[in-house]
């Protein structure tokens, strides 16, 4: 048996809820906590000879000690080594620490080093008064993913200890018939990696190197991950679902009411979802599209197929102005059942929630549009037939499993269709939505111009207004967004009404409009609905009008501080104009002396307007977790495994994990547990 966190020394409850903050939760957890660097300390470095911004280790005396209050309290010590200078500087500190350092006492200090006006500095360096507690001229030290409370030192002291007690007869599970990087055992391979020789290379252990204990462990996750989605998968198809063959007054409805003809990448991915429902076997489909691709209309479609089959639908959108949007659309296109429709939002009363509820349980309301608020414990459906969550990476895991969970009676499961605009490359996503199937709308609807986008420094925004100003008198329709800065909603509110006052210098007060996440819904509702009729002619907003927001005739998007955008919303944004057959423009305001990274991303959107393209780009810039939201989406987190950069490995690795489960399902379901802990249930979501 495995020892208990809690049994290894120095492990108290404080320490206990920081690791649990890192997502370790047993011995297990610890051992597979990986180091993403490692430092080679087998060498010193004179003061005179070091580099700013580089990891030395600097042996030297004690020169003095200060404990300085302003602008803050820290301590400085200055240490020599003959060759010159270094600040040691502590904003965190025990008063015990201030009485270590003697004066001439010899200290070794490890860190990055900084240069200020006093000189070459180590902020928070680690130490020692004692060459081996520091030095390492055998190993290359790992640096380890680490919380507050937690240091480098206490994580690698409490990794050693694991693998000292890890009981590698549990996980002795034998791979190697399967694939020969599994001939290095386990044991060795996490004991390599965690304290790797000095003269081992240092880009081969690295993430994307070839070392053998490296590519051992990715590959392993690799098949725990393939592992796991094949269980959800297999899971779902235990469960049973309501059958939905009919298309009756409800679809014939919608086909009728529709101006346009659809396109035939939508009549695809409705003819495949179309074959599941007909299933008794829950559907788990994602429809992927770029945005404006009609995917509303899709899952419209699913719905009212639900409903003229005896069953209830809901919708689910992640702003109440898209849950209002969809409301109003879907009630003009389903005149003849509109009573049978319903709104749900956090702004609804208490006395119009309480009808919708009865009215749910009874049968009554045949489709639910709503936001968060669906997910409420008290609504209960009488009979769930199609959930759709639309944009699913706006919604907490937990909040989306609390409503594909709502069973039916006969503990029916229902159908789930999520939908996103933010288009996933072909191999990735056959790995992270492995346990779904996957429809691409890979076609706008005709007579659609691509965006021109460019990028303009804020230093020219007064020329941008004069260009605001022209284009009005040409009819235009402008959305103007603001940045949200660290999801505060005061800074959001000033910057949208500081926005326009500057604009209410030059142009009619009476054509701007603003919106935020502030105001009432009302008010909210109102704004959208003069943007729409073109009372006013300049929408001064927030991200609110990201996703799903349609005004056909507006054609000029100008983002602000677009640099602080991620290249998937920036997309998305974009994706507000261009809906009409006038040429549209995007244009991206960004600060001077760009982040070179930032200029790239921004002039990714400059030269694509592609979607899909948009995706890849991003991918490589910045890796699937920070792109999909790996905390929201529920793709569950990988520890080595980057599934970009290792995605040769993505077929082999699943053809493993279909063996294993077939052959040894026991290990698979092991493998599960090793790599991903509980996590695994959220892909579910």
């Amino acid at each position: 048996m495995n020892k208990q966190l809690t049994e290894l020394p120095g492990v108290g409850p404080a320490t206990l809820n920081n690791l649990h903050a890192l997502g370790i939760f047993s011995i297990e957890d610890l051992c597979f906590h990986l180091p993403y660097s490692y430092q080679d300390r087998s060498i010193f470095t004179n003061i005179e000879n070091l580099t700013e911004g580089e990891e030395h280790v600097v042996r030297g005396r004690v020169v003095s000690v200060q404990t300085i209050y302003r602008p803050r309290k820290m301590m400085v010590i200055k240490i020599n080594d003959g060759s010159g200078f270094l600040n040691l500087r502590f904003f965190y500190f025990h008063p015990s620490q201030a009485k270590e350092f003697v004066k001439d006492r010899n200290v070794i200090s490890f860190g990055k080093i900084s240069l200020s006006k006093y000189g070459y500095e180590l902020i928070h360096p680690e130490y020692s008064f004692d060459e081996n507690n520091i030095i390492e001229k055998d190993f290359l030290v790992p640096t380890y993913r680490i919380t507050k409370g937690i240091s480098q030192k206490k994580i690698r002291a409490f990794i050693h200890n694991a693998l000292e007690h890890y009981d590698f007869t549990e996980a002795g599970e034998d791979l190697k018939r399967y694939d020969p990087a599994f001939a290095m055992d386990l044991k060795s391979a996490l004991t390599t990696i965690h304290l790797p020789a000095i003269d081992e290379s240092l880009p081969e252990l690295l993430p994307g190197g070839s070392h053998p204990a490296r590519v051992r462990l990715m590959k392993e996750e690799m098949v725990a991950f393939q592992c796991g989605m094949i269980a959800i998968k297999e899971k779902k198809h235990k469960q049973t679902a309501y059958e939905c063959p009919n298309e009756e007054s409800w679809t014939k409805g919608v086909l009728r009411n529709f101006p346009f003809d659809l396109t035939n990448a939508q009549n695809r991915v409705l003819q495949e979802i179309s074959q599941d429902l007909t299933k008794n076997i829950p559907m788990l489909r994602l429809v992927q599209g770029d945005v404006g691709s009609g995917k509303t209309m899709i899952a419209l479609l699913a719905c009212c197929r639900a409903i003229d089959s005896g069953t209830q639908a809901v919708m689910m959108a992640p702003t109440t102005i898209l849950a209002e949007q969809h409301f109003l659309s879907i009630k003009a296109l389903l005149q003849d059942n509109e009573d049978h429709i319903a709104l749900l939002t956090g702004s609804t009363t208490a006395r119009e929630r309480k009808i919708i509820l009865k009215k749910l349980a009874d049968g009554d309301i045949k489709l639910l549009i709503g936001t968060h608020a669906v997910f409420q414990s008290d609504i209960v459906f009488k009979k769930l037939g199609l959930v759709v969550i639309d944009e699913q990476h706006r919604f907490g895991v937990n909040q989306r499993l609390s409503l594909v969970k709502k069973q039916n009676e006969n503990n029916k499961a229902p159908h789930q269709l999520t939908l996103t605009a933010t288009p996933i490359p072909r191999t990735l996503a056959m790995s992270i939505y492995a346990h779904m199937d996957v429809s691409v709308v890979d076609e706008l609807p005709p007579g659609r111009s691509p965006v021109i986008t460019s990028l303009l420094s804020k230093q020219k925004t007064s020329e941008l207004s004069q260009r605001v100003s022209d284009a009005i008198k040409n009819g235009s329709k402008i959305y103007w967004v603001c940045p949200l800065i660290e999801e505060s909603e005061t800074l959001d509110l000033s910057n949208v009404e500081e926005r326009e006052k500057e604009l209410a210098e030059f142009l009619p007060k009476s054509i701007i409009t603003k919106l935020h996440g502030r105001m009432k819904p009302a008010e909210k509702i109102s704004a959208m609905e003069k943007f729409k009729t073109g009372q006013t002619k300049i929408l001064v907003s927030t991200t609110v009008i990201e996703v799903g927001v349609d005004v056909k005739d507006a054609d000029i998007m100008i983002i602000e501080n677009a640099e602080r955008f991620g290249l998937a919303q920036l997309h998305q944004l974009r994706g507000r104009v261009g809906r009409g057959e006038k040429q549209s423009y995007c244009i991206l305001l960004h600060k001077d002396n760009l982040h070179p990274d930032s200029k790239q991303r921004l002039e990714v959107l400059k030269n694509h307007t592609d979607g899909f393209k948009v995706a890849e780009e991003d991918l490589k810039i910045r890796g699937p977790g920070e792109i999909l939201g790996s905390q929201q989406t529920g793709i569950v987190p990988l520890k080595y495994t980057n599934l970009i950069r290792d995605s040769r490995f993505l077929e082999s690795t699943k053809n493993i994990a279909e063996n294993l489960t077939k052959e040894n399902p026991a290990t698979a379901e092991n493998l599960v547990k090793r790599w991903l802990s509980g996590s695994i249930g959220y892909a579910e979501a």
